[in-house]
């Protein structure tokens, strides 16, 4: 049986891939902030095992506890693969340093950096004797590398994700049985957050134009397709040897 853990499932990417892999009847642990009724809707159609836990990601002290009732409820002697896929994310604040709202802040570098360390720290503890093909799959950015004005926390954040991504791959790499730990770049994905791009203000986001004349030019991704190449990643074969992937080249 192959366990999923997955964030972000109320909407976007981490909902195609939720739904792709109830479809395959995997057991799927979805947490978003959220209730995604389709989702359980959908799993009691085709009678497979979902589990789905309304949880604020920023709320950090909380999550050792929740990811100790997830693997409470697993079947650890009918594991057979098992992976986390760390996709929640905010955006804001969009806005120019000198301008941020301290909370805003605070919440995005939790939700989109401190978060998924926290969950991989504790994927790794409760793992690290399974002699299971595991997986750490964290959705990155093409932002972590290219800087854009108004977008200052989410490039450090998601910068601060793939550092962490390369320095645990480094580390599982000595382990007898390693964890496989990816980022990948899905591109311009037609989700929430690009429209949430294209409401801004361009004072807060001088880029807001690029990312209008992707959304007319019918240039985004679906979220559709990004899933389909991620859960191919997760336990198949790589197309190299960096963990950092770009799925725009797959």
């Amino acid at each position: 049986m192959n366990y999923y853990i997955i964030t972000g499932t109320s909407s976007g990417i981490g909902e195609a891939i939720a739904r792709k892999l109830i479809l395959e009847r995997h057991s799927i642990f979805c947490i978003s902030r959220k209730l995604n009724e389709s989702l359980t809707d959908l799993a009691s159609s085709v009678q497979s095992n979902i589990w789905y836990f309304e949880a604020d990601l920023g709320d950090t002290g909380k999550i050792p506890v929740l990811m100790d009732e997830i693997f409470s409820l697993m079947e650890f002697q009918n594991i057979s693969a098992i992976a986390l896929i760390n996709n929640a994310a905010t955006l804001d604040p969009i806005a120019m340093a000198g301008n941020y709202d301290t909370e805003e802040l605070a919440q995005h570098i939790h939700v989109n950096l401190l978060a998924p360390m926290l969950l991989t720290d504790c994927f790794v503890r409760h793992t690290g004797s399974l002699k299971v093909p595991k997986s750490v799959i964290n959705v990155g950015s093409g932002a972590a590398t290219s800087p854009y004005a108004g977008w200052g926390p989410y490039c450090s954040t998601k910068a601060g994700l793939e550092m962490f991504t390369r320095t645990t791959s480094l580390e599982q790499k000595s382990e007898p049985h390693p964890v496989r730990i990816l980022s990948v770049l899905p591109g311009v994905v037609d989700t929430g957050m690009q429209n949430k791009l294209r409401n801004s203000d361009a004072a807060d986001f001088p880029m807001k134009p690029r990312f209008e004349q992707l959304y007319q030019d019918n240039l985004l991704s679906r979220p559709n397709e990004v899933a389909d190449k991620i859960i191919t990643l997760i336990f198949g074969q790589l197309p190299g040897e960096s963990e950092i992937i770009d799925l725009r080249n797959l």
